[in-house]
């Protein structure tokens, strides 16, 4: 009974059954979960996600967007400033958006004659990087 057993399980591992197993499906198998195993996904925040806040400017709402790297640093923004005064706080606003990506930090000087546009936009920005999961405190510090 032995010698039959052991015919059976050689037999099956000369069969063309075993011989597609072998070369074909397993390492199929194996590569799929290599390069599975070796991606990395961002679950604080998952890439190209946008996150945004409001806040009251001087002629109303301030609306900001950001994205952010896997690193954590400022990606992109946008700022929709359209209740703003066109000439005052609607040229100031796409400007304090371009200072805080360009020096990656919420301490920036407000634009003389538009403090309040200037300051809703840095809150905006503040919450809005605060939901991303920014360290905040540390951009200020910058």
């Amino acid at each position: 009974m032995q010698f039959y057993l052991i015919d059976k399980f050689t037999a099956y591992f000369k069969s063309i059954k075993f011989m597609i197993l072998k070369f074909y499906i397993i390492p199929f198998l194996v590569s799929g979960l290599l390069l599975t195993g070796c991606s990395y996904i961002n679950t604080k925040n998952p890439q190209n996600q946008k996150y945004s806040a409001t806040v009251a400017g001087y002629g109303g709402d301030i609306t900001v967007e950001v994205t952010t790297t896997d690193s954590g640093k400022i990606g992109t923004m946008r700022v929709d400033a359209s209740k703003e005064t066109p000439d005052i706080g609607g040229k100031a606003a796409p400007r304090v958006v371009k200072s805080i990506v360009a020096k990656q930090s919420l301490s920036i000087d407000s634009i003389s004659g538009a403090t309040i546009t200037c300051k809703a936009v840095l809150t905006a920005a503040e919450t809005a990087l605060q939901e991303a999961g920014v360290d905040t405190e540390a951009l200020k510090n910058k």
